[in-house]
């Protein structure tokens, strides 16, 4: 009876690190527009309509989704440049940025950032696990100043939260 006793608390010990980490959990992340406000604008418009894209809960069992968002006034030790740097490949700004999100508690962020023309933008997501950034395919900047459309904005940043898991 010790013997069985003494095995499942070692199994249970042993499991503990992996039990604290399964089940559902909400994102907390940071999210940085490098355009003239479009991608704020598209953030806050998805946040308050509560819409999620499908592809969140097909891609990632255990989150539930974006729990906290700093969208205007992000971390003070998160070093926007150096974001900037990640998303166009430096990989020792990526690691250095990594190591931020860490610090600031924070599971990633978000960058909005157009290309040269302004009609395209690019979501690119950094987890603070690995120093892998994705991008999710581009999407069209709505001319007239609008937000982007809930449904394709909200499958950018899944996409992009791939980096996140």
């Amino acid at each position: 009876m010790k013997s069985t006793f003494r095995k499942t608390l070692v199994a249970l010990l042993w499991c503990a690190p992996m039990l604290a980490s399964a089940g559902s959990k909400t994102l907390s992340v940071a999210f940085f527009d490098y355009s003239n406000g479009i991608g704020k604008t598209s953030f806050k418009a998805l946040r308050a309509s509560g819409y999620e894209h499908q592809c969140w809960h097909e891609s990632f069992v255990e989150i539930e989704g974006i729990d906290t968002a700093y969208i205007e006034k992000p971390p003070a030790n998160l070093q926007r440049d150096l974001l900037l740097r990640a998303v166009r490949g430096d990989a020792t700004a990526a690691e250095q940025f990594r190591q931020q999100l860490n610090n600031a508690r924070l599971n990633g962020t978000y960058a909005f950032v157009p290309d040269p023309s302004g009609r395209y933008a690019t979501v690119y997501g950094l987890g603070y696990q690995s120093i892998a950034v994705t991008s999710s395919a581009s999407v069209r900047v709505p001319e007239d100043g609008k937000p982007i459309a809930n449904s394709t904005f909200s499958k950018r940043l899944c996409e992009a939260g791939k980096a996140m898991d």
